[in-house]
């Protein structure tokens, strides 16, 4: 008897399931070309030579969290 319920919700299942990808499919090929062109041509960020990282000191006292004083 519990198979019954299952494959009675199959039905269901399958126009769930071809709403899901049917609608949005649909909406595209409704209108392919919908949208806005870019504004303008992108290029990329120009690269920065990478360096070392300048040293950071920060000691923290082990009983109550605050930032000690470094010298």
């Amino acid at each position: 008897m519990r198979m019954y319920w299952f494959w009675l919700n199959m039905p269901l299942a399958a126009v769930f399931f071809g709403a899901w990808y049917g609608i949005p499919i649909w909406l595209v090929f409704k209108r392919p070309g919908w949208g806005s062109a870019p504004l303008a041509v992108t290029a990329p960020a120009p690269r920065r030579q990478a360096g070392p990282a300048e040293p950071q000191a920060a000691a923290v006292s082990s009983r109550s969290g605050q930032l000690a004083d470094v010298p």
